[in-house]
């Protein structure tokens, strides 16, 4: 079994840490996000929702730390999508390939550490669905992603993958479809790991190594899925139709992974399948947009007091 660490009632000194937002963005970070509009619209998407309400016990925090819990809440969900968008689009091609084979059978598809990558994300959603999916309260879905090794694990892969924008960028930064540079959350998720009561400084290195691992997996898991996408394209429709497995967003597009093109060594493939994730994404907070009520619309303003900044 993976550490985690379960808190008890009545609370402790550690576990009323748990009322603080435990991440740390600076200013210049701070501000980059403030004027993403990309990141803006998942915001948005998120309000609309309703996915504000707080439990008993961050429901006493200041409004300041609400406010923090939820754009903490936000950043955690833009960056794992990308990494759970892309084990659904595996799932589907598993699934056209396989037809009526059980869903438990789907692994065999792939090869290697791929095949390990999906089994791994398989695992993780059926057990984690309510927080992938940003179910309840947003504080305590911030403070899920420390509680054990998996949900870290995930977030740590999800900043590596998004590094791979860095070299992948619109030519107009602050265009509505710029995906934000979300891999600064890297020194954030180990600046909290190492101020954590629990977890402590000397854990990075066994988390970074397994991320690592799961990172290659994921990287051979969108080749191979490159590789069956021409097989098994005459399916992929009617699996997609009828895909059960839960959910990453509450309705997605086919994911339109890069065609398979030049040896191995050369292809560069994440980044244009990390944009193809947040291209999907941002049409179906588009689409939230048109159909919601104008009645029932929510601003987007992004309060200066939303994290606890560093002064550096």
């Amino acid at each position: 079994m993976a550490p985690h660490r379960a808190f008890s009632f009545p609370l402790s000194h550690i576990e009323e840490d748990s009322r603080i937002p435990p991440f740390e963005l600076n200013k210049k970070n701070l501000s980059a996000l403030r004027s993403c509009e990309a990141f803006q619209t998942i915001r948005e998407l998120l309000l609309d929702r309703k996915a504000t309400e707080f439990c008993d016990h961050h429901g006493r925090d200041s409004q300041e730390d609400k406010e923090a819990w939820l754009l903490q809440r936000d950043i955690t969900y833009a960056l794992i999508v990308p990494v759970l968008e892309i084990y659904r689009h595996a799932t589907v091609i598993a699934k056209a390939l396989l037809g009526n084979r059980h869903i438990f059978d789907l692994e065999l598809v792939f090869r290697g550490e791929a095949r390990g990558a999906f089994s791994w994300l398989q695992c993780f959603v059926m057990e984690e669905e309510d927080w992938c999916l940003t179910r309840g309260c947003p504080g305590c879905i911030v403070t899920h992603a420390l509680v054990a090794e998996p949900t870290i694990r995930l977030i740590l892969v999800a900043c590596k993958l998004s590094s791979a924008l860095n070299n992948h960028r619109d030519p107009q930064p602050h265009h509505s479809t710029s995906p934000p540079l979300l891999d600064f959350w890297q020194h954030a998720l180990k600046k909290a790991l190492d101020e954590d009561p629990f977890w402590g400084p000397h854990v990075w290195r066994t988390f970074e190594s397994r991320a690592k691992a799961l990172e290659r997996g994921i990287e051979d898991l969108v080749e191979q899925c490159i590789e069956f996408g021409s097989l098994a394209a005459a399916n992929i429709a009617a699996a997609d139709g009828n895909d059960d497995s839960p959910p990453t967003s509450p309705k997605y597009g086919m994911l339109k992974l890069p065609p398979t093109s030049g040896p191995p060594e050369q292809r560069n493939w994440m980044p244009s399948v990390i944009m193809g994730c947040w291209t999907t994404l941002l049409a179906d907070a588009a689409e939230a947009k048109r159909t919601r009520s104008s009645s029932s619309s929510v601003g987007t303003a992004f309060h200066p007091l939303l994290f606890r900044c560093s002064t550096t």
